[in-house]
């Protein structure tokens, strides 16, 4: 997946829906819900699956999912109805905004933040959404005894997101030794979060409670030693620690990480029973494509794998799903005829430009269909809006197809789209480091310049006049360090 997504809008948004609020200040929520259970607010809720799971599994819980995809809104307000779902409120826009007005201190029982955009590179941190003054917004929210769980791909921003919440004395992180946790088992995983699990990726989790008032944080408590010694016989004690794991999945990813461990360990009959638990408890297409991949490769047991993945193809519910599940049957069966059939349904779906890049680079690795791989290009380009839409496919249409012109066009375009220094910073990289076009490259810099609002924004962009252009007479004259 690309590093660049979709950012707030101030574009005024309405959907006619019961469960939509068009709102700026705080509604009378219990009359909202029509009862008083605790309110539970998501923060970016991305594809909605967090928030249905969570409303399905605590029906006596009132939650509230903020975001500023609109697409995003659309699909699960259609979830929403589809499941009867009475205990859900949708709300458009950026929480920066939104939260001062919309809930009342001490109102929020529970906030969860699930993978947030982790904007990795220096020029973008400020983009980044958990700083100190939204903490100290969720913290002024969130009642007495209030969670706040939060989870991130990225290490770096983990370490910063912990420092930001330590700060605050009226919060309690759950774990005391390292403040991070690597598993979360009480609450049901994103399929996002689920794609980077099954990809062999760590996610770095957190949890807080609020201080009751005048309730002092708990000391750090001493490790305990576990007085059960490790059993002398190696098979004995690895058998303990499956039937542990075993009994401790909660999903079918869970269990086919076991299962995983079990193959690898030699213990195929047992592997094969713990995929089959994974096969009853999957929930969505993801969970079975890589339930059928592991099925077809460690047991070798193509029927089987062939019968998951044709419930996984009836399962997908976009071009990503058809796309993952085309790569590895072909992966797996060397099934091409099989393949083609669902980057065709991929196609047919109206998603977004990444969706789109990522299916036509698939085709081209698999299908070698350069001409239908073309086809999927210009349809990205006609459905192409923003600014991050144009860069990407831009930056695909380069390394992909070599075609030096075409980027060269959609970088111009996006130049039309950008909203700020670091925008135009970014293609100004471009122009230098693939379309070797440095006449373009200082036009945008100099249109960086005069968009740089802040000193992060002087310090990202002398570094890369210094660096990338090689004028450090320019980067000297408008850096904030003065060198």
């Amino acid at each position: 997946m690309g590093l660049l997504t979709a950012r707030p809008s101030s574009t005024h948004f309405v959907v006619e829906d019961p469960c939509f609020l068009d709102i700026k200040e705080n509604p009378d929520w219990q009359s909202q819900f029509g009862n008083t259970h605790p309110l539970k607010l998501e923060i970016g809720f991305g594809m909605g699956d967090f928030l249905i799971s969570m409303a399905k599994r605590e029906p006596g819980s009132n939650f509230i999912g903020i975001d500023f995809s609109q697409d995003g809104i659309q699909k699960l307000l259609a979830r929403i109805r589809s499941f009867k779902l009475k205990n859900i409120r949708v709300v458009f826009g950026d929480i920066r905004e939104k939260l001062p007005n919309l809930f009342k201190t001490a109102e929020l029982n529970s906030i969860y933040i699930n993978l947030p955009d982790p904007w990795p590179k220096k020029r973008h941190f400020k983009r980044r959404l958990i700083k100190p003054e939204l903490v100290k917004q969720i913290v002024q929210k969130l009642t007495p005894k209030g969670r706040i769980h939060l989870a991130t791909d990225s290490e770096s921003y983990a370490r910063e997101i912990l420092d930001y919440f330590n700060a605050e004395a009226s919060l309690q992180n759950v774990n005391q030794e390292t403040g991070i946790h690597h598993e979360r088992k009480h609450l049901p995983k994103t399929k996002y979060e689920k794609s980077f699990l099954y990809a062999g990726d760590k996610i770095h989790y957190l949890e807080y409670f609020k201080l009751v008032d005048g309730e002092e944080q708990p000391k750090k408590e001493e490790a305990l030693v576990s007085k059960e010694e490790r059993p002398v016989n190696n098979d004995e004690y690895l058998t303990r620690k499956f039937k542990t794991a075993e009994a401790n999945a909660k999903d079918a990813c869970d269990l086919k990480q076991v299962a995983d461990q079990l193959a690898d360990a030699g213990d195929g009959q047992w592997a094969k029973n713990v995929y089959q638990k994974a096969e009853e408890k999957a929930e969505d297409s993801l969970d079975l494509n890589w339930l059928a991949y592991s099925v077809a490769v460690a047991l070798s047991d193509k029927d089987w794998a062939i019968k998951i993945y044709k419930e996984a193809e009836g399962r997908a519910e976009n071009s990503l799903d058809l796309n993952w599940l085309a790569y590895s049957i072909f992966e797996t069966l060397g099934d091409k005829e099989w393949a083609k059939q669902l980057f065709e349904k991929a196609e047919s779906f109206p998603e977004n430009i990444r969706e789109l890049c990522d299916l036509a680079e698939s085709i081209s690795e698999i299908l070698e269909d350069k001409e239908w791989q073309l086809k999927i290009y210009k349809k990205a380009e006609e459905n192409a809006k923003e600014y991050s839409d144009f860069y990407e496919l831009a930056d695909h249409v380069f390394a992909k197809l070599g075609d030096g012109e075409w980027a060269s066009e959609l970088y111009h375009k996006a130049e039309g789209k950008a909203e700020d220094c670091c925008d135009l910073l970014s293609l100004a990289e471009c122009f230098i480091e693939k379309l070797g076009d440095g006449e373009g490259a200082r036009r945008l810099y100099e249109k960086a310049e005069k968009n740089a609002e802040d000193s992060m924004d002087f310090v990202v962009l002398a570094d890369s006049l210094r660096e990338t252009l090689g004028d450090k007479e320019w980067a000297a004259r408008i850096s904030p360090c003065g060198h």
